[in-house]
């Protein structure tokens, strides 16, 4: 009798990690065993609105408008990305350049990758694969196995103590130390466009306190630096550029557990990226967090079960 009752609180134990707690990707590392403190909300000059999911009373996502650029927040205790190579790119993916259909329950938001890779010199990293060596200084977006990420430069924004996983490198810096670099003022380093300097870009960037952040918008790369500084970016990079590629969609889930797309900026159907895309793109789901002496209510109907972690 009491190795069934371990076998039962093992179980529901599983169940609130992966249902509740909506572990989203393969997790090596161990889930938190307490729900994390409320991060600081999004900052900057932006007067931000709640858009999309909620995970333990939280809003996950954020969204405004900043110098003409709509802008996105992301909470950094509760939200986990992956870098998802495209059906076109040389690294392959096991979800076949789409959000697998496993995952999509947990989706929060999605937004482009950077340039093709075959038109910047830096590295990739994705689902174990590695696509050319990282190179020192260049603009990284970092994703490691604790569910954890950061923007910076390689070599001196990421930590050495923590396991890779995901990278996304692309360019030079955009922002560093909360102000524009000086390379954000040469329109000819950060990509040819198609209609000229003011060109729809995208850029992703974290706040003082480890949130990411994300700005599209047709605009100059300095404008679009000074959109993320207004979003309250110390670190940002220039991901993709032009019209056809830059792109945010949000998801809701619905009582059937199917997740629903819904196109906030750019390139982008509803779905965009719950079928297979010819480009790289970053998943953003809902991080893994189990509760302790919770009694939570699992999923949404029709599965209808409680358990209790102890």
């Amino acid at each position: 009798m009491r190795h069934g009752k371990s076998r039962f609180r093992w179980a529901a134990l599983v169940v609130v990690a992966a249902l509740v707690a909506l572990a989203t990707v393969p997790a090596r590392a161990a889930v938190p065993a307490a729900a994390p403190a409320a991060a600081p909300g999004p900052g900057g000059t932006v007067a931000w609105s709640p858009a999309g999911r909620s995970a333990l009373g939280r809003p996950l996502l954020y969204t405004g408008s900043a110098n003409g650029a709509f802008v996105a927040w992301m909470d950094p205790a509760l939200t986990r990305p992956v870098v998802v190579p495209g059906t076109g790119d040389p690294l392959g993916s096991p979800w076949g350049g789409r959000v697998a259909a496993d995952q999509q329950p947990f989706l929060v938001a999605s937004f482009n990758g950077g340039f093709k890779w075959g038109d910047f010199d830096g590295g990739v990293i994705a689902f174990g694969a590695s696509y050319r060596t990282p190179v020192a200084g260049e603009g990284s977006f970092i994703v490691y196995d604790d569910g954890s990420y950061t923007v910076g430069a390689w070599g001196r924004d990421n930590d050495p103590a923590k396991k890779v996983v995901g990278l996304r490198q692309n360019l030079g810096m955009l922002v560093d130390g909360g102000a524009p670099t000086p390379a954000a003022s040469n329109p000819g380093a950060w990509g040819a466009s198609v209609i000229g300097v003011a060109t729809a870009r995208g850029g992703v960037g974290v706040d003082a306190n480890g949130a990411l952040v994300w700005a599209g918008g047709r605009m100059s790369p300095l404008d679009l630096a000074n959109a993320l500084i207004a979003a309250g970016a110390v670190r940002g990079m220039e991901m993709d550029i032009n019209p056809d590629w830059v792109n945010f969609n949000a998801y809701d889930v619905g009582p059937d557990n199917v997740a629903h797309g819904r196109g906030l900026y750019g390139a982008t159907g509803t779905d965009r990226y719950l079928g297979p895309d010819g480009r790289d793109f970053i998943a953003i789901f809902v991080r893994g967090t189990v509760v302790a002496g919770a009694t939570a209510k699992l999923g949404v109907a029709p599965l209808d079960v409680q358990a209790t972690v102890k």
